[in-house]
């Protein structure tokens, strides 16, 4: 295995856009040009685990193949997955339990979230916590969190609900010993009620039926960033602004904005993070 890692030619240019042009195919992910050495490394791990000698051999069987099939969810799950950890950007889940939850908690007796590019689950599971931690004390109604993602490694990791130490580093002590399990070894599993409390679904959100015909909050973030202006249009006034209702939430990440892109959203100031609401009359 060394041998054959040390011995691997660089991913040309010429086979780069080959893989660029077939990860936009599969996933709608614009890869820059800067993203070469990322492609490349992040596609080495799947030349090593089929022993294949070259990036020219290894885009030869996710096309022509007999097997291509059966690669390509490793393949997405190779250059769509990012780092994610619980509490990330916090600032969205102080505004959630501050403000969008108790404004929810008012008009609605049940709510619906849909965390769109769920990753590994940390999102879907920190919202669920926060959520449950708001309900408590202010509501008795009910709550769905819908979480989707492209890659079926990212899902199947998810309903595990099985952590490393770095991924819940952000987690406040009283929640990490309410909420977890220590398993040795530096891993820790989210409690089983919890678990139960996020429903996992493997979706592609710009080319597969959004999973529910309606939505209150919507989480997407860090993942238009990948995606070219249009899809990102498409992907927030056609997708996320025919599930979200008049005054529905659509929260994004913090290097993300919908300014000269969607015309069904306005920026809700006042939140230290990119929440936008859905504009139109409440009905």
């Amino acid at each position: 295995m060394i041998n054959q890692v040390t011995s691997l030619r660089p991913l040309s240019q010429k086979t780069f856009e080959r893989f660029r042009k077939l990860i936009y195919q599969k996933t709608n992910i614009h890869m820059r040009d800067s993203k070469h050495i990322l492609v490349s490394n992040r596609l080495r791990k799947r030349l090593v685990a089929l022993g294949l000698g070259s990036y020219e051999e290894y885009y030869r069987y996710l096309t022509e193949d007999d097997r291509r099939e059966e690669e390509m969810p490793n393949f997405i799950a190779a250059v769509s997955t990012n780092e994610t950890y619980f509490f990330r950007e916090t600032s969205h889940f102080d505004a959630l339990r501050e403000s969008i939850l108790p404004d929810l908690f008012r008009r609605k007796k049940r709510l619906r979230i849909w965390s769109a590019g769920c990753s590994s689950g940390e999102e879907p599971y920190t919202l669920r916590i926060v959520l449950d931690q708001g309900a408590g004390v202010l509501w008795d109604g009910e709550a769905e969190i819908i979480a989707t993602d492209i890659s079926c490694e990212m899902i199947r990791q998810a309903r595990e609900g099985l952590y490393l130490d770095r991924a819940i580093r952000f987690v406040p002590p009283a929640v990490l010993h309410s909420c977890f399990v220590p398993e040795g070894s530096g891993f820790w599993r989210l409690k089983e009620n919890l678990r139960r409390g996020v429903e996992f679904r493997v979706h592609n959100m710009l080319s597969d039926t959004p999973p529910e015909r309606s939505f209150d909050i919507v989480f997407c973030r860090n993942v238009m960033i990948y995606f070219d202006k249009e899809t990102q249009r498409r992907l927030v006034d056609e997708r996320f602004g025919a599930v979200l209702p008049p005054g529905g939430y659509l929260c994004i990440g913090h290097s993300e904005s919908l300014t000269g892109i969607s015309v069904r959203f306005r920026y809700q100031r006042g939140f230290k993070a990119p929440i936008y609401l859905r504009i139109g009359e409440q009905p």
